[in-house]
């Protein structure tokens, strides 16, 4: 499993935390907001296409009220012949049109009123006044009004220049028909009532003057979902907006639906007129309606950016503030070691959180008591050498001491005096040094003084077959060293050295490079045998493994005890080899690494 981050892991979640509780306002406030809106405008919509309504049916009344007022005027049918055949002379004309004048009032409810006889003649009174035949188009609907019975027609806005002065200039007009009684209650002919069409479709053409561009489309159709609004279209458009009553497509107000011409989402309001039959319809396009919520989200959104960035940032600044201390505590981890244990101050960091303020406590805490158990665990490691060494310093090879006082006791009986003086002298000066327990590190050059009185004791028991050589760079003789590291080894080269013919040779060699000082121990025997050079590593590998001084012999300090004492006391500086020389002897070398301020001191 692909591991992240704490601090990764911490900001994505207060990130996170942050779009939901954002998205989710946002999300709230345009549904909530855009919900609003959509009823809003519907009802403005209904309350548009209800005033739109109101302005038609009365100005449709008004013709309705003039045929009426016409149909029941005494005056009308006492002027008229009781035939009711317009072949009227001109005095009958003009009280004709006074008093359809004054019918329609001053108000002018009908632009023109015309009344029909079965005969095909036509009486004319308003913006043309005259008697004439009727147009063979106009008895289509005198005998749809025989039919019924005195019920209204209203046709569909038509367009024409039989009431123009100029026969170029053509005008709209809408016409209400109805059957004309006499005096007996028979039907004799026909009432017209002519209205022009931007008078009638008044509030709706100026509704859209006034909002061109932002205003809804309204359509108005008759009964039979013929188109009578808008009127000065094009056969094929006044087809297509006719599929909005043919296709039935408005259930519910509150719901967009799909335009049948355009195939966009739209809102529309519905009125169906009790008088006049005609179906009010008012459009909005879905966009326009939620234009205001648009523009209103591109402002939320860039405030919601506006405040994922300010969460981007307080969620970094917060994750970090919390994953700092803790990367901080880890290199302080990273650069821990034995040595450096409780020196470096967890609890100076500042820290704002207390579960991380406690964290670094208990660190401290722990660090500390390491530190205090380590130095006792040294401590006590350091007397546990120092009470070894001082044991090793009076357990030497008692062999040792039996050969040299062998020796004197024949150089006495031989004579030699001086030899004998200065053997017993050199005696004296080593038992003090190993008796000595006044510490257990000494300058080199009373360990490599010590070594040259052994040497010349082993000198005197085998006289001409041991020779010895100590060369040692005089800055060298002031390096403190444990004391008996060097004489074990010295010791160990004349015991396995001196396994071939006589004459052997010790050598102790000390020397500066450039970064550290070696002491070299060599004999002249056949040399380790690869046996042996396993088994020292073997001992030292098992050794390293399990930290702890071994048990020292009394016969011999041994390598491994050599390397120990000395791997305490160098630590990581230490040089400890062994093996054979380019002729195949014996040599044991130790040495020490020096630091900048060292070098500087031995040039």
């Amino acid at each position: 499993m692909k591991q992240t981050k704490l601090q990764t892991r911490l900001f994505l979640a207060y990130l996170s935390l942050a779009c939901l509780v954002l998205f989710s306002f946002a999300i709230f406030f345009y549904v909530f907001v855009s919900r609003q809106l959509v009823d809003s405008q519907i009802q403005a919509m209904n309350t548009l296409n209800s005033s739109f309504q109101t302005q038609v049916d009365a100005a449709i009344q008004n013709l309705d009220t003039v045929s009426v007022n016409i149909n029941y005027s005494n005056m009308s049918k006492s002027v008229l012949d009781q035939s009711f055949e317009l072949t009227i002379s001109d005095r009958m004309l003009s009280d004709m049109a006074d008093l359809f004048t004054s019918i329609s009032g001053t108000e002018i409810k009908a632009d023109q009123i015309n009344l029909y006889d079965y005969s095909g003649r036509v009486l004319q009174v308003g913006l043309s006044t005259l008697v004439k035949n009727a147009d063979e188009s106009q008895m289509e609907w005198i005998d749809k009004t025989r039919e019924l019975e005195g019920s209204k027609i209203i046709t569909k806005p038509y367009n024409t220049d039989i009431y123009s002065k100029s026969a170029k200039y053509k005008q709209w007009f809408l016409s209400l028909y109805r059957s004309f009684f006499n005096q007996y209650g028979r039907p004799v002919g026909a009432i017209e009532t002519v209205k022009q069409c931007k008078s009638i479709f008044k509030s709706v053409i100026s509704y859209e003057k006034k909002n061109k561009g932002d205003a809804a489309s309204v359509y108005i159709f008759d009964k039979d979902g013929g188109l009578v609004y808008p009127y000065e279209v094009t056969e094929e458009k006044a087809a297509d907006i006719e599929k909005y009553f043919s296709s039935a497509i408005i259930p519910d107000s509150k719901l967009p639906f799909q335009s049948p011409i355009n195939k966009t989402n739209e809102y529309a309001s519905k009125i169906v007129s009790k008088y006049t039959g005609y179906t009010f319809l008012t459009v909005q396009p879905e966009s326009a309606v939620l234009a205001p919520v648009y523009n209103l989200l591109k402002i939320l959104l860039a405030v919601v950016a506006a405040f994922l960035f300010v969460s981007a940032f307080v969620s970094y600044r917060l994750s970090r503030s919390l994953v700092k201390p803790i990367k901080h505590l880890k290199h302080i981890i990273q650069r821990l070691e034995l040595d450096t244990l409780g020196q470096e101050k967890a609890t100076s960091y500042p820290v704002s959180v207390n579960e991380l303020e406690e964290l670094y406590q208990a660190f401290q805490h722990m660090s500390d008591n390491l530190k205090d158990s380590m130095n006792q665990l040294m401590e006590a490691k350091e007397q546990e050498v120092k009470s070894r060494t001082l044991a090793l310093q009076t357990q030497i090879n008692p062999h040792f001491y039996y050969n040299s006082l062998s020796s004197i006791m024949v150089l006495a009986e031989n004579g030699d005096n001086e030899v004998v003086v200065k053997m017993c002298r050199n005696l004296s000066k080593i038992m003090r040094y190993i008796t000595n327990t006044a510490g257990t590190t000494v300058p080199l050059r009373e360990e490599i003084d010590y070594v040259e009185k052994y040497l010349y004791c082993m000198k005197v028991r085998y006289q001409t077959s041991l020779n010895y050589t100590i060369d040692i760079d005089e800055r060298l003789l002031e390096e403190t060293v444990p004391k008996l590291i060097i004489q074990p080894i010295v010791e160990n080269a004349i015991k396995y050295g001196s396994d071939c013919v006589p004459p052997w040779h010790i050598t102790v060699r000390g020397y500066i490079e450039e970064d550290h000082w070696q002491i070299d121990v060599c004999d002249t025997g056949n040399g380790f045998t690869q046996e042996a050079i396993d088994k020292i590593t073997r001992n030292i590998e098992e050794a390293v493994k399990n930290p702890g001084m071994p048990e020292l012999k009394i016969n011999g300090l041994g390598t491994l005890n050599v390397y120990l004492r000395w791997k305490l006391f160098c630590k990581d500086d230490i040089i400890f080899t062994y093996g054979n020389t380019a002729d195949g002897h014996g040599i044991v070398s130790i040495g020490r690494y020096l630091h900048e301020e060292a070098e500087e001191f031995m040039r």
